[in-house]
């Protein structure tokens, strides 16, 4: 049945004024727009989507030596439970939850990634010394008692909640790195990792200090050091007159050695620190009559995220995107 030109008029009404609440509404988000704050207009620029695929992820489980599938947001579950202590802050939970995803992320094939390269076909390993560490829930109660099920709970609220966010940088996952505790100031990633990356920068890292990790000692006998130094470089050092074999060439801007000469052979104090043990590369002398003190500021590589930082972040009030973008510069929280 054909309209009447009655209904034909009625018809161009109700398209017009359709357009017409169109036209409105685009004027009103544009005036909203322009009367936002910087930091509103910011916020504009995180790229999150409504819907998130499920993703899977192979491990090297080194608990019982097996390649195993699991979802990525499992397998993050013990990887928050294994890096960062669970009575820590949530949104610093949540911060870990989304540097540990990014980690993941970026290594897996399917975005270009390299996996594993200690372990044929894994995107990742369990190891905290290659990739990041992961524990099994068996490991979780040993280490937390009677408080698994608190726990438990809090890093299924942090991993949730940040369901599918990663960290990207113009428009691919970062290259993430953390660590426990900060001298007081973030390490650039080139003084450590021989690569510059432009969201890495040193910056201020608050809290460290009230920290139990935040100042540490190795002492040894005169001779012990030598032995160490000679069995790894074959060069002899006089345990008698080792004040005047070691010289401190340079700093870094966080206060951190740069590079170490010891007995005539010139060594990046990354090195130096792996060598002895030693808790970072904030390190300062103490010569005794038969002894070597080698005190220590920071805990870890000091590159990126500062997870006591964070925690101190998080207890001042500061969001888990807060925390990301002060140790991770110039970055965008977005979904995978």
């Amino acid at each position: 049945m054909r309209p009447t030109g009655r209904g034909i008029l009625v018809i161009i009404t109700v398209i017009l004024m359709f357009f017409s609440v169109l036209l409105q509404l685009s004027g009103k988000n544009e005036e909203d727009s322009q009367n936002k704050t910087p930091e509103e207009k910011k916020s504009d620029d995180i790229i999150i989507e409504t819907e998130t695929k499920e993703l899977y992820i192979s491990l090297y489980n080194h608990w019982n030596k097996r390649l195993e599938t699991l979802t990525l947001e499992d397998y993050l579950i013990g990887v928050v439970a294994g890096e960062m202590p669970a009575s820590y802050g949530m949104e610093a939970l949540k911060a870990q939850a989304v540097a540990a995803r990014t980690l993941a992320v970026y290594q897996m094939p399917a975005y270009g990634g390299k996996g594993c390269s200690q372990h044929e076909n894994a995107d990742v390993c369990s190891s905290f010394a290659h990739c990041q560490e992961w524990i099994t829930q068996n490991q979780m109660r040993k280490n937390w008692g009677s408080d698994f099920d608190e726990y438990f709970r809090r890093i299924q609220q942090a991993v949730e909640e940040t369901r599918g966010e990663i960290m990207t940088y113009e428009g691919r996952p970062i290259e993430v790195f953390y660590h426990s505790t900060s001298n007081g100031r973030t390490e650039d990633v080139s003084e450590v990792f021989s690569n510059s990356l432009p969201y890495y920068s040193s910056v201020e890292s608050y809290g460290d200090e009230n920290t139990s990790r935040f100042e540490g000692k190795v002492t040894l006998t005169n001779q012990k050091f030598a032995d160490i130094f000679y069995s790894k470089y074959g060069i002899k050092l006089n345990p008698k007159k080792l004040s005047s074999q070691i010289k401190i060439n340079g700093y870094t801007k966080s206060g951190r050695i740069k590079e170490i000469t010891v007995g005539g052979k010139k060594l990046r104090a990354t090195e130096f620190r792996l060598l002895y043990g030693l808790n970072s590369t904030d390190i300062t002398f103490e010569f005794g009559d038969d002894t070597i003190t080698m005190k220590t500021k920071g805990f870890g590589h000091g590159v990126g995220m500062s997870q006591a930082g964070a925690n101190y972040m998080a207890g001042q009030g500061y969001t888990y995107k807060d925390i990301l973008k002060h140790y991770y510069t110039g970055v965008l929280i977005s979904r995978y």
